[in-house]
Protein backbone atom coordinates (compact mmCIF):
# COMPACT_ATOMS: atom_id res chain seq x y z
CA UNK A 1 0.00 0.00 0.00
CA UNK A 2 1.14 3.55 -0.66
CA UNK A 3 2.65 5.37 2.28
CA UNK A 4 1.40 8.64 0.78
CA UNK A 5 -2.36 8.10 0.52
CA UNK A 6 -3.90 7.54 3.93
CA UNK A 7 -7.57 7.72 3.00
CA UNK A 8 -9.37 7.17 -0.34
CA UNK A 9 -12.89 8.10 -1.37
CA UNK A 10 -15.23 6.58 -3.93
CA UNK A 11 -18.19 8.94 -4.30
CA UNK A 12 -21.33 7.28 -5.59
CA UNK A 13 -24.84 8.61 -6.05
CA UNK A 14 -26.26 6.87 -2.99
CA UNK A 15 -23.24 6.31 -0.74
CA UNK A 16 -19.66 7.31 -0.02
CA UNK A 17 -17.14 4.49 0.15
CA UNK A 18 -14.03 5.12 2.25
CA UNK A 19 -10.80 3.13 2.54
CA UNK A 20 -8.50 4.32 5.34
CA UNK A 21 -5.12 3.11 6.51
CA UNK A 22 -4.68 3.28 10.28
CA UNK A 23 -1.42 1.96 11.69
CA UNK A 24 -1.00 -0.49 8.79
CA UNK A 25 -4.59 -1.72 9.20
CA UNK A 26 -7.03 -1.18 6.33
CA UNK A 27 -10.46 0.06 7.43
CA UNK A 28 -13.46 0.14 5.09
CA UNK A 29 -16.57 2.26 5.61
CA UNK A 30 -19.68 2.93 3.55
CA UNK A 31 -21.81 5.94 4.46
CA UNK A 32 -25.28 6.47 2.96
CA UNK A 33 -25.59 9.93 1.45
CA UNK A 34 -28.42 12.24 2.55
CA UNK A 35 -31.14 12.68 -0.05
CA UNK A 36 -30.48 15.33 -2.73
CA UNK A 37 -26.82 15.75 -1.75
CA UNK A 38 -25.47 14.00 -4.86
CA UNK A 39 -27.39 13.28 -8.05
CA UNK A 40 -26.23 12.11 -11.49
CA UNK A 41 -22.60 12.30 -10.26
CA UNK A 42 -23.03 15.97 -9.33
CA UNK A 43 -22.51 17.34 -5.82
CA UNK A 44 -25.60 19.52 -5.58
CA UNK A 45 -24.75 21.21 -2.27
CA UNK A 46 -20.96 21.66 -1.92
CA UNK A 47 -21.07 23.26 1.54
CA UNK A 48 -23.36 20.54 2.88
CA UNK A 49 -21.10 17.87 1.40
CA UNK A 50 -18.03 19.43 3.05
CA UNK A 51 -19.91 19.38 6.37
CA UNK A 52 -20.77 15.72 5.71
CA UNK A 53 -17.05 15.00 5.21
CA UNK A 54 -16.13 16.83 8.41
CA UNK A 55 -18.59 14.75 10.40
CA UNK A 56 -17.35 11.53 8.79
CA UNK A 57 -13.76 12.43 9.63
CA UNK A 58 -14.66 13.03 13.26
CA UNK A 59 -17.01 10.06 13.72
CA UNK A 60 -14.75 7.54 12.01
CA UNK A 61 -11.52 9.11 13.24
CA UNK A 62 -10.18 9.16 9.72
CA UNK A 63 -6.49 9.95 9.34
CA UNK A 64 -5.28 13.31 8.12
CA UNK A 65 -2.68 13.74 5.44
CA UNK A 66 -2.88 13.10 1.68
CA UNK A 67 -6.15 11.68 0.36
CA UNK A 68 -7.31 10.15 -2.91
CA UNK A 69 -10.55 10.45 -4.88
CA UNK A 70 -12.03 8.24 -7.56
CA UNK A 71 -13.47 10.29 -10.41
CA UNK A 72 -17.08 9.40 -11.24
CA UNK A 73 -17.21 7.65 -14.61
CA UNK A 74 -19.20 10.50 -16.19
CA UNK A 75 -16.52 13.05 -15.23
CA UNK A 76 -13.56 11.55 -17.05
CA UNK A 77 -12.65 9.56 -20.13
CA UNK A 78 -9.85 7.00 -19.91
CA UNK A 79 -8.80 4.92 -22.89
CA UNK A 80 -5.93 3.04 -24.50
CA UNK A 81 -4.07 5.38 -26.88
CA UNK A 82 -1.20 4.76 -29.32
CA UNK A 83 0.79 7.73 -30.61
CA UNK A 84 4.09 8.25 -32.45
CA UNK A 85 7.10 8.54 -30.16
CA UNK A 86 7.64 12.19 -29.15
CA UNK A 87 8.89 14.35 -26.31
CA UNK A 88 6.81 14.86 -23.18
CA UNK A 89 6.02 18.47 -24.17
CA UNK A 90 4.87 17.36 -27.62
CA UNK A 91 2.84 14.56 -26.09
CA UNK A 92 0.98 16.88 -23.71
CA UNK A 93 0.31 19.26 -26.59
CA UNK A 94 -1.15 16.54 -28.83
CA UNK A 95 -2.91 14.38 -26.23
CA UNK A 96 -6.09 16.50 -26.04
CA UNK A 97 -6.79 15.78 -29.70
CA UNK A 98 -7.18 12.09 -28.82
CA UNK A 99 -10.29 13.16 -26.85
CA UNK A 100 -11.96 15.43 -29.40
CA UNK A 101 -15.23 13.56 -28.80
CA UNK A 102 -15.14 14.56 -25.11
CA UNK A 103 -13.57 18.02 -25.15
CA UNK A 104 -15.90 20.94 -25.79
CA UNK A 105 -14.26 24.34 -25.83
CA UNK A 106 -10.56 25.10 -25.47
CA UNK A 107 -8.05 22.31 -24.65
CA UNK A 108 -6.59 24.37 -21.79
CA UNK A 109 -9.91 23.97 -19.96
CA UNK A 110 -9.16 20.25 -19.60
CA UNK A 111 -6.54 18.30 -17.73
CA UNK A 112 -4.89 15.36 -19.52
CA UNK A 113 -2.60 12.71 -18.04
CA UNK A 114 -1.21 9.35 -19.08
CA UNK A 115 0.55 6.19 -17.93
CA UNK A 116 2.81 4.40 -20.41
CA UNK A 117 2.09 0.74 -21.15
CA UNK A 118 5.09 -1.55 -21.38
CA UNK A 119 3.38 -4.90 -21.84
CA UNK A 120 2.25 -6.03 -25.28
CA UNK A 121 -0.40 -8.70 -24.66
CA UNK A 122 -0.50 -9.72 -28.32
CA UNK A 123 3.19 -9.77 -29.30
CA UNK A 124 5.47 -9.48 -26.27
CA UNK A 125 8.55 -10.34 -28.32
CA UNK A 126 8.08 -7.15 -30.38
CA UNK A 127 7.59 -4.90 -27.38
CA UNK A 128 10.99 -3.20 -27.53
CA UNK A 129 11.00 -2.94 -31.31
CA UNK A 130 7.53 -1.40 -31.41
CA UNK A 131 8.42 0.89 -28.54
CA UNK A 132 11.05 2.62 -30.68
CA UNK A 133 8.37 3.80 -33.09
CA UNK A 134 5.29 4.46 -30.97
CA UNK A 135 3.99 5.02 -27.48
CA UNK A 136 1.11 3.01 -26.06
CA UNK A 137 -0.50 4.44 -22.96
CA UNK A 138 -3.59 4.65 -20.83
CA UNK A 139 -4.61 8.29 -21.23
CA UNK A 140 -7.31 10.24 -19.41
CA UNK A 141 -8.96 13.65 -19.62
CA UNK A 142 -11.26 15.62 -17.32
CA UNK A 143 -12.29 19.23 -16.85
CA UNK A 144 -9.86 21.37 -14.84
CA UNK A 145 -12.77 23.19 -13.25
CA UNK A 146 -14.17 19.88 -12.00
CA UNK A 147 -10.85 18.90 -10.42
CA UNK A 148 -10.54 22.32 -8.77
CA UNK A 149 -14.08 21.99 -7.40
CA UNK A 150 -13.35 18.59 -5.84
CA UNK A 151 -10.14 19.90 -4.29
CA UNK A 152 -12.01 22.85 -2.70
CA UNK A 153 -14.90 20.74 -1.41
CA UNK A 154 -12.69 18.08 0.16
CA UNK A 155 -10.30 20.68 1.56
CA UNK A 156 -13.22 22.36 3.31
CA UNK A 157 -14.12 18.91 4.67
CA UNK A 158 -10.64 18.43 6.13
CA UNK A 159 -8.95 16.37 3.41
CA UNK A 160 -6.11 17.25 1.05
CA UNK A 161 -6.61 15.51 -2.30
CA UNK A 162 -3.25 14.41 -3.70
CA UNK A 163 -4.36 11.63 -6.04
CA UNK A 164 -7.40 11.80 -8.31
CA UNK A 165 -7.85 8.88 -10.69
CA UNK A 166 -10.48 7.60 -13.12
CA UNK A 167 -12.03 4.22 -12.42
CA UNK A 168 -9.90 2.45 -15.02
CA UNK A 169 -6.57 3.55 -13.53
CA UNK A 170 -7.65 2.58 -10.04
CA UNK A 171 -8.36 -0.97 -11.23
CA UNK A 172 -5.05 -1.14 -13.11
CA UNK A 173 -3.18 -0.01 -9.98
CA UNK A 174 -4.94 -2.66 -7.89
CA UNK A 175 -4.13 -5.41 -10.41
CA UNK A 176 -0.49 -4.38 -10.74
CA UNK A 177 -0.10 -4.24 -6.97
CA UNK A 178 -1.66 -7.70 -6.66
CA UNK A 179 0.51 -9.21 -9.39
CA UNK A 180 3.70 -7.90 -7.80
CA UNK A 181 2.86 -10.23 -4.93
CA UNK A 182 1.46 -13.02 -7.14
CA UNK A 183 3.33 -12.88 -10.48
CA UNK A 184 2.37 -16.48 -11.26
CA UNK A 185 -1.33 -15.61 -11.47
CA UNK A 186 -3.10 -14.99 -14.81
CA UNK A 187 -2.64 -11.52 -16.32
CA UNK A 188 -6.32 -11.02 -17.17
CA UNK A 189 -8.86 -9.67 -14.72
CA UNK A 190 -12.48 -9.01 -15.63
CA UNK A 191 -14.35 -6.52 -13.44
CA UNK A 192 -18.12 -6.04 -13.67
CA UNK A 193 -19.09 -2.85 -11.87
CA UNK A 194 -22.76 -3.12 -10.92
CA UNK A 195 -23.22 0.57 -10.22
CA UNK A 196 -26.14 2.85 -9.52
CA UNK A 197 -26.52 4.56 -12.90
CA UNK A 198 -25.01 1.88 -15.13
CA UNK A 199 -23.08 -1.36 -15.36
CA UNK A 200 -19.50 -1.17 -16.60
CA UNK A 201 -17.34 -4.06 -17.78
CA UNK A 202 -13.53 -3.85 -17.79
CA UNK A 203 -10.94 -6.44 -18.77
CA UNK A 204 -7.56 -5.48 -17.35
CA UNK A 205 -4.62 -7.15 -19.06
CA UNK A 206 -1.32 -6.31 -17.38
CA UNK A 207 -0.99 -2.54 -17.45
CA UNK A 208 -3.90 -1.67 -19.71
CA UNK A 209 -7.64 -1.89 -20.19
CA UNK A 210 -8.01 -4.45 -22.96
CA UNK A 211 -11.79 -4.16 -23.25
CA UNK A 212 -14.40 -1.85 -21.75
CA UNK A 213 -18.08 -1.15 -22.17
CA UNK A 214 -20.83 0.68 -20.36
CA UNK A 215 -24.36 -0.80 -20.18
CA UNK A 216 -27.05 1.70 -19.28
CA UNK A 217 -28.77 -0.55 -16.75
CA UNK A 218 -27.93 -0.13 -13.09
CA UNK A 219 -29.19 -0.38 -9.54
CA UNK A 220 -31.29 2.73 -10.07
CA UNK A 221 -33.47 0.66 -12.42
CA UNK A 222 -33.85 -1.89 -9.64
CA UNK A 223 -34.80 0.84 -7.15
CA UNK A 224 -37.52 2.04 -9.54
CA UNK A 225 -38.96 -1.47 -9.77
CA UNK A 226 -38.91 -1.87 -5.97
CA UNK A 227 -40.52 1.56 -5.60
CA UNK A 228 -43.28 0.55 -7.99
CA UNK A 229 -43.87 -2.79 -6.26
CA UNK A 230 -44.36 -1.17 -2.84
CA UNK A 231 -45.69 2.18 -4.10
CA UNK A 232 -42.91 4.13 -2.34
CA UNK A 233 -40.34 6.72 -3.44
CA UNK A 234 -37.03 5.51 -4.96
CA UNK A 235 -34.96 6.81 -2.03
CA UNK A 236 -36.88 4.58 0.40
CA UNK A 237 -36.79 1.78 -2.17
CA UNK A 238 -32.99 1.68 -1.82
CA UNK A 239 -33.38 0.79 1.86
CA UNK A 240 -35.96 -1.88 0.99
CA UNK A 241 -33.55 -3.29 -1.58
CA UNK A 242 -30.60 -3.36 0.81
CA UNK A 243 -32.68 -5.10 3.47
CA UNK A 244 -34.38 -7.45 0.96
CA UNK A 245 -37.74 -6.35 2.38
CA UNK A 246 -40.28 -9.18 2.10
CA UNK A 247 -37.88 -11.05 -0.19
CA UNK A 248 -38.28 -8.40 -2.90
CA UNK A 249 -34.90 -9.23 -4.48
CA UNK A 250 -36.38 -12.51 -5.73
CA UNK A 251 -39.48 -10.80 -7.14
CA UNK A 252 -40.09 -11.69 -10.83
CA UNK A 253 -39.84 -8.04 -11.86
CA UNK A 254 -36.46 -7.72 -10.13
CA UNK A 255 -35.31 -10.93 -11.79
CA UNK A 256 -36.22 -9.34 -15.12
CA UNK A 257 -33.81 -6.47 -14.40
CA UNK A 258 -31.04 -8.96 -13.54
CA UNK A 259 -31.68 -10.86 -16.76
CA UNK A 260 -31.41 -7.68 -18.83
CA UNK A 261 -28.08 -6.89 -17.17
CA UNK A 262 -26.82 -10.44 -17.73
CA UNK A 263 -27.69 -10.42 -21.42
CA UNK A 264 -25.72 -7.21 -22.04
CA UNK A 265 -22.73 -8.36 -19.99
CA UNK A 266 -22.69 -11.70 -21.81
CA UNK A 267 -22.43 -9.85 -25.15
CA UNK A 268 -19.24 -8.16 -23.96
CA UNK A 269 -17.68 -11.35 -22.58
CA UNK A 270 -18.50 -13.29 -25.76
CA UNK A 271 -16.99 -10.54 -27.90
CA UNK A 272 -13.81 -10.59 -25.77
CA UNK A 273 -13.51 -14.38 -26.10
CA UNK A 274 -13.96 -14.07 -29.87
CA UNK A 275 -11.46 -11.20 -30.27
CA UNK A 276 -8.79 -12.60 -27.95
CA UNK A 277 -8.99 -16.33 -28.52
CA UNK A 278 -5.94 -17.03 -26.37
CA UNK A 279 -7.52 -15.39 -23.34
CA UNK A 280 -7.28 -17.09 -19.96
CA UNK A 281 -10.23 -15.61 -18.11
CA UNK A 282 -10.91 -17.83 -15.13
CA UNK A 283 -13.74 -15.81 -13.62
CA UNK A 284 -15.09 -12.33 -13.03
CA UNK A 285 -14.90 -9.89 -10.16
CA UNK A 286 -18.28 -8.37 -9.31
CA UNK A 287 -17.85 -4.94 -7.78
CA UNK A 288 -20.08 -1.99 -6.91
CA UNK A 289 -23.27 -1.90 -4.86
CA UNK A 290 -25.07 -4.47 -7.00
CA UNK A 291 -22.44 -7.11 -6.19
CA UNK A 292 -24.08 -7.57 -2.79
CA UNK A 293 -27.36 -8.70 -4.42
CA UNK A 294 -27.20 -12.49 -4.22
CA UNK A 295 -29.84 -13.31 -6.91
CA UNK A 296 -27.99 -11.01 -9.34
CA UNK A 297 -24.63 -12.63 -8.56
CA UNK A 298 -26.12 -16.08 -9.04
CA UNK A 299 -27.79 -15.21 -12.34
CA UNK A 300 -24.61 -13.61 -13.73
CA UNK A 301 -22.53 -16.67 -12.87
CA UNK A 302 -25.04 -18.92 -14.61
CA UNK A 303 -25.32 -16.70 -17.71
CA UNK A 304 -21.58 -16.14 -18.14
CA UNK A 305 -20.49 -19.65 -17.26
CA UNK A 306 -17.75 -18.10 -15.12
CA UNK A 307 -17.45 -18.02 -11.33
CA UNK A 308 -17.60 -14.78 -9.35
CA UNK A 309 -14.12 -14.60 -7.84
CA UNK A 310 -13.41 -13.28 -4.36
CA UNK A 311 -12.50 -9.60 -4.50
CA UNK A 312 -10.95 -9.82 -1.03
CA UNK A 313 -8.08 -11.79 -2.55
CA UNK A 314 -7.02 -8.64 -4.43
CA UNK A 315 -6.66 -6.64 -1.22
CA UNK A 316 -3.34 -6.52 0.67
CA UNK A 317 -3.34 -9.59 2.88
CA UNK A 318 -6.68 -10.62 1.40
CA UNK A 319 -7.94 -14.04 2.31
CA UNK A 320 -10.46 -14.37 -0.49
CA UNK A 321 -13.57 -14.65 1.64
CA UNK A 322 -15.77 -14.17 -1.42
CA UNK A 323 -19.54 -13.85 -1.80
CA UNK A 324 -19.30 -10.16 -2.68
CA UNK A 325 -17.58 -9.33 0.61
CA UNK A 326 -16.06 -5.83 0.37
CA UNK A 327 -17.02 -5.61 -3.31
CA UNK A 328 -18.07 -1.97 -2.99
CA UNK A 329 -14.59 -0.91 -1.88
CA UNK A 330 -12.45 -2.37 -4.67
CA UNK A 331 -11.80 0.91 -6.47
CA UNK A 332 -11.17 2.88 -3.28
CA UNK A 333 -8.54 0.30 -2.29
CA UNK A 334 -7.08 0.54 -5.80
CA UNK A 335 -6.57 4.27 -5.22
CA UNK A 336 -4.32 3.48 -2.27
CA UNK A 337 -2.22 0.88 -4.10
CA UNK A 338 1.44 1.73 -4.51
CA UNK A 339 2.10 2.94 -8.08
CA UNK A 340 4.79 1.03 -9.94
CA UNK A 341 8.11 2.84 -9.85
CA UNK A 342 9.44 4.05 -13.18
CA UNK A 343 12.68 2.73 -14.60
Amino acid sequence: MSKNIKVAFDLGNSSLKIAAMKKSVLELHELPLPENLVEEDEILMPHAFSAFLKKAKKDLRLPGGPAGLLLPSSKAICRLVTMPRMSVDQLMLNLPYEFSDFIHGEPHQYYCDYALCRDDPQQPALQEERGEEQLTMMAAVTQRQQIQSYVRIFSAGGFSLKRILPQEMSLIQLVKSFRRERPEDPREFCFIDLGFLSTRIFVVHGDRIQAARRVHIGCRDLDRVVADIFNIDPFLADAYKRGDHQGVLEHPRCMEVYENMAVEVLKVINFYHFTYRQNQLQGVYLIGGGAEIEPLRRLLEEALGLPALAVDALFPGGEGQGQGHNATFVEAVGLMAEPEKEG
